[in-house]
């Protein structure tokens, strides 16, 4: 595969593992990428993309670099979160057809077995028992379904740019909002991950109280492995599935 540029630019080739769980990942990003160009959301530009692997191995798509840094833990946490709160409005407000769009589905894989340094049996019980209820009415939007800050750059104090576009789609905006809360409660801790949603709430006033359903449905896809992801980050994810079970009492 030849690419000819008609200017120097600065590029990101993404390759896709191939994943029977998650086929046409390179043209579904570039599809939904596509679908933002016009919106004024700043998000990568398809270049080029070779669907199936034939050149560079695996499933790949070339896109523009977009400008800033990723910042995960900063030292004036309220600015940062309502940075984040104001793009993941942005993205929500996004005047997308919904008709194009793929629909917001679970990645909870079953059967959901307990893991054996889990601490509170009982919790992870009522967890399981709340995934399997009905889902909360919210009405669809567009949703990033991988929001969290590790897909937005910053320039100084403002964010600059969002990527990984694989599973936008249409859904519920508490999604985006339970996500991101999870990966914030496991870097920061729950004061900051309330402060998340209290930033979301505040430019979105709205929007409902956060369901502990979307908590407890998003952190179920993922369960730490403490030997890779550390103890630390086992306990605090424990911790926060045992409050979203909570504030279901």
């Amino acid at each position: 595969m030849v690419i000819a540029l008609d200017a120097p630019r600065r590029l990101v080739l993404k390759l896709y593992r191939p994943d029977p769980s998650e086929p046409d990942s390179a043209g579904r990003e570039a599809r939904v990428l596509e679908l933002l160009a016009p919106t004024g959301l700043a998000v990568p530009s398809v270049v080029a993309m070779d669907r199936e692997g034939t050149d560079t191995v695996w499933p790949a798509l070339l896109m523009t670099r977009m400008p800033g840094r990723r910042r995960f833990r900063p030292r004036d946490v309220r600015p940062w979160l309502d940075g984040l709160a104001r793009l993941a409005l942005r993205i929500h407000r996004t005047d997308l057809p919904m008709d194009v769009l793929p629909a917001y589905h679970h990645w909870v894989t079953e059967p959901l077995v307990r893991p054996a340094w889990w601490t509170r049996p009982e919790a992870w019980d009522a967890a399981v028992e709340i995934s399997h209820a009905p889902v909360p009415d919210e009405p669809p939007v567009f949703i990033h379904r991988d929001f969290h800050p590790g897909n937005v750059l910053w320039k100084g104090t403002r964010p600059s740019a969002v990527v990984d576009w694989l599973h936008g789609c249409r859904g519920p905006a508490p999604v985006d909002v339970a996500h991101c809360r999870l990966n914030i409660w496991r870097d920061l801790g729950r004061a900051a991950a309330d402060a998340w949603v209290d930033a979301y709430r505040a430019v979105n006033p709205d929007a409902p109280p956060l369901h502990p359903y979307w908590d407890i449905a998003d952190a179920l896809s993922w369960i730490p492995d403490p030997r890779i992801d550390g103890m630390r980050i086992a306990r605090r994810y424990e911790a926060f599935i045992t409050a979203a079970v909570d504030r279901t009492r």
